[in-house]
């Protein structure tokens, strides 16, 4: 079984690198999303160093929405006031005097032509830790007011319900990254926010464009409920699926989770398809605690159903105790695993 480790600040070192996969991190994810190139292939020849067969996520930025990166600087927000988000486009063109006086104005990484031609009822940051309710729209802007604040920077992950990603090309960004991932031969290739077969296709035609000789396996980062419902339809372009809890909840609702998880391990394990569970883990691990019961229930529980794996992410990126967890996640699987063995062994003797 997989145990995906993601590298980040809290693993960037040698010494510790080799720890968590000494502990049983059999794969290393790459978050394109964060990090410099220069940075990963460090990350990639210190991993084959240790372990010279260890594998190699690349885990693309996809459709994400995030806050662009020409807001030159930090904004905080407070709770009632109203703040205006618009497209990159129209950012550019017009200005943050001119378009929108003093009030605060918070561009994100599409155009203003894909963020207005929704029914954008509400937006959500930081996993769903700052929200704001929209309250009108123009061509130009999407007027809110801020019900949970905090701070913007550049980069941060936006979450928007209904947001129809359908017109979204494969970006600049994301071919870049897939022509280093070809040139350092990495093992996966993971589009995220896929939601329909297309976006899946766009990234296999680049590659065979790029280089007709190099075939990792693709998976599928299904992380919004328009991604679940076409599963099926996805499972015959890829290898596999990662599950992205962390913005299924905020994408969809948090109750609605159990139920698009069990659709998509169902029909994974029905097609023989590899399924990674990824995000809220063991978030207890994360912050220094603990491992909690619910999670360790959790992870019991998609072992007994059949997945082929799981992906730390922010447990490993940007944890307190990595290897810790690593360990813990790997001792427990091996241990639930051998249980499954043994049930199955009595049933078949029954």
């Amino acid at each position: 079984m997989l145990v995906i480790a993601t590298i980040g600040p809290s693993t960037n070192e040698k010494l510790i690198l080799r720890d968590i996969i000494d502990s049983g991190a059999n794969m290393i994810r790459l978050n394109f999303s964060h990090g410099r190139l220069d940075e990963f292939e460090e990350n990639i020849n210190i991993a084959k160093s240790i372990k010279s067969d260890i594998k190699i996520m690349q885990d693309l930025s996809g459709s994400k929405i995030r806050v662009s990166d020409k807001l030159p600087y930090i904004i905080k927000l407070y709770n009632g006031e109203e703040v205006f988000f618009c497209g990159e486009d129209s950012y550019k063109k017009r200005g943050y005097n001119s378009a929108f006086g003093s009030k605060k104005i918070i561009p994100l990484n599409i155009s203003k032509r894909i963020l207005n031609s929704n029914k954008v009822k509400s937006i959500s940051m930081k996993d769903n830790t700052m929200n704001f309710e929209v309250l009108d729209k123009t061509d130009e802007w999407i007027k809110t007011k801020v019900i949970k604040g905090g701070v913007v920077r550049a980069g941060k992950g936006c979450n928007i319900k209904g947001l129809d990603r359908s017109k979204i090309p494969l970006s600049l960004k994301d071919r870049k990254d897939i022509l280093w991932g070809i040139n350092h031969n990495v093992d996966v290739v993971c589009q995220s926010f896929v939601e329909s077969p297309s976006d899946v296709k766009k990234v296999k035609s680049y590659i065979k464009e790029v280089n007709r000789n190099f075939n990792p396996k693709i998976w599928a980062k299904v992380e919004t409920p328009i991604g679940i419902k076409n599963i099926d339809y996805i499972l015959k372009e890829v290898d596999g699926v990662v599950i992205g809890r962390g913005d299924l909840i905020p994408e969809g609702s948090i109750e609605d989770t159990p139920i698009y998880e069990n659709k998509v391990i169902e029909s994974c394990v029905k097609n023989n398809k590899e399924v990674i569970v990824a995000t809220h883990l063991l978030n207890s691990m994360k912050n220094g605690r603990k491992p909690e019961l619910p999670e360790v229930e959790s992870i019991y529980n998609f072992v007994n159903c059949g997945v082929s794996g799981f992906l730390l992410a922010g447990e490993t990126s940007i944890g307190k105790v990595p290897i810790k967890t690593v360990d813990f996640l790997t001792k427990i699987i091996k241990k639930y695993s051998k249980e499954q063995v043994w049930i199955k062994r009595v049933i078949k003797h029954i």
